[in-house]
């Protein structure tokens, strides 16, 4: 009898999500103190003078706080800072986020709100931490509850309404189609976050990516584990795999649930480090495509675009983990058109790509439309038109690569659904054990230490603060 296939997503570690929400939330009480009201109006009224009228209530997101200042005249800014306690890299993130503003609105036609100041957490007098000050964009919805199933409970993820108006959803999927068109035509020179230099923006920062921010936020990983920039696909998808690996490394907790399942999730990983080791995962060297960059906003999805009475785009917001990435990566069909992630989609990954597949053919003959409009016609294969390359993408499996590279918690789910009999044949256990002899001499030596490191970890379940010095860790499986 053959052993169970593992394919859920790995749990995150339960003592370090309740360490940062216990800090998230100590922290919200100060930012929601009447002293810090009048200070974050003090800070607006600096950077856009004008008559105050109200300062509204503090609205908590994902990653961010966000602050209205109302004038008198009836307009009003917003600022916006970064979550204590959950948000890695602060600075680092406010500073890239503006850099990315502020070159969209110089080189695109998108919607993005106007940039008025911004500053470190030293800069703060509030005492918040590092903020932005930008225009409030008037809006009557976003496109997300424009395209949810309204009979959903209120409380349960959003979902694209199944029996939604054809004419209404391809509406606002022709607008979609419309701020991707625009941003994969920024060419960028390498792989990396914009900055500011003096007047211009340049590609300066490390990619500060969500996965990149959950790693070190919710392993406690020491930041040293982290790449910096690119100049080649092939060294990105390799600093991918290696965070992977880093993952399962430094997650303390939660990680695996028994030897076999640890196994199963170090074998798969040396298996991918391994493919993209070999070039197996970017377009060969004399591609143009493995030298080209372009724009990539991770969160970019219909929850961040703000919409108008008639359902138009007046804004588009939340840029703070846009990157240059592989050009690949922009050519990826884009996975919010059902609005809920593969990986939480009721019935699995197979029944998401079955609701999905109607809904990309609906997105693909829009952004066609759209590239019509726009004059873009295919010159060749080095300059086929996005919608070609979207199609490839899904037809070959390529976009599944993709999103396993991107997501640590994802990708065992992926691996062995799909990635594993892709790459190398038929796997009978669909586990570890038919792809022992895949791995090299050091790689198998180094399996059975890294098993047992991790059981005791599994049985001591304890909140871990992981130092610089922690990094031999790594390096012993990054063999």
């Amino acid at each position: 009898m053959f052993p169970k296939p593992r394919l859920l997503c790995m749990e995150r570690d339960d003592l370090v999500l309740q360490e940062r929400n216990t800090a998230a939330e100590k922290w919200l009480q100060t930012a929601r103190s009447k002293q810090v009201y009048s200070a974050v109006r003090d800070l607006v009224l600096e950077h856009k003078h004008g008559q105050p009228k109200r300062v509204y209530p503090v609205v908590k997101g994902g990653y961010n706080i966000v602050y209205r200042v109302e004038y008198m005249d009836g307009t009003s800014v917003v600022m916006r800072v970064p979550i204590k306690g959950l948000v890695p890299f602060p600075d680092e993130k406010v500073r890239y986020e503006v850099a990315t503003i502020r070159y969209v609105a110089a080189n695109t036609t998108i919607p993005v709100p106007r940039v008025y100041g911004h500053g470190n957490a030293a800069e703060n007098p509030t005492g918040l931490g590092p903020f932005i000050i930008m225009d409030w964009i008037e809006h009557d919805t976003n496109m997300s509850r424009a395209l949810l199933d309204t009979k959903r409970p209120a409380d349960w993820r959003p979902i694209l309404d199944p029996d939604i108006d054809q004419d209404r959803l391809e509406f606002l999927y022709r607008q979609m189609a419309n701020i991707l068109l625009q941003l994969s035509t920024l060419t960028l020179p390498r792989i990396g976050s914009l900055v500011e230099d003096g007047e211009d923006v340049a590609v300066g920062g490390r990619p500060l990516t969500m996965n990149m921010a959950d790693i070190i936020a919710d392993t406690n990983a020491p930041a040293s584990v982290l790449p910096h920039t690119a100049t080649k696909t092939e060294s990105w998808y390799s600093a991918l795999a290696d965070m992977h690996m880093a993952q399962l490394v430094f997650q303390h907790n939660d990680a695996v649930d028994d030897e076999d399942d640890a196994r199963d999730k170090y074998v798969a990983r040396q298996l991918f480090r391994n493919l993209t080791a070999e070039g197996w995962l970017s377009p060969p060297d004399d591609n143009i495509a493995s030298q080209r960059f372009r724009l990539v906003c991770e969160d970019l999805r219909p929850a961040n675009v703000l919409l108008d009475k008639d359902l138009r785009v007046v804004g588009v917001i939340d840029w703070e983990f846009a990157y240059a990435a592989p050009e690949q990566f922009s050519c990826d069909p884009p996975w919010w058109l059902l609005l809920e992630v593969p990986e939480d989609w009721p019935g699995g990954l197979v029944s998401w790509m079955k609701a999905y597949e109607p809904r990309l053919r609906t997105f693909l003959g829009v952004l066609e439309v759209e590239e019509k409009a726009r004059g873009l016609l295919a010159r060749g294969d080095d300059e086929q038109q996005l919608s070609q390359r979207m199609r490839a993408s899904w037809e070959s499996g390529l976009w599944m690569v993709n999103y396993a590279a991107r997501k640590s918690w994802v990708f065992d789910l992926i691996w062995w659904k799909f990635l594993d009999q892709s790459y190398f044949g038929l796997n009978e256990t669909k586990d570890y054990r038919s792809r022992l002899d895949l791995l090299t001499e050091p790689q198998r030596k180094a399996m059975e230490g890294f098993v047992a490191r991790k059981m005791k970890e599994k049985g001591d379940q304890k909140l871990v603060k992981w130092e610089e010095s922690s990094i031999g860790r790594l390096a012993e499986v990054l063999v």
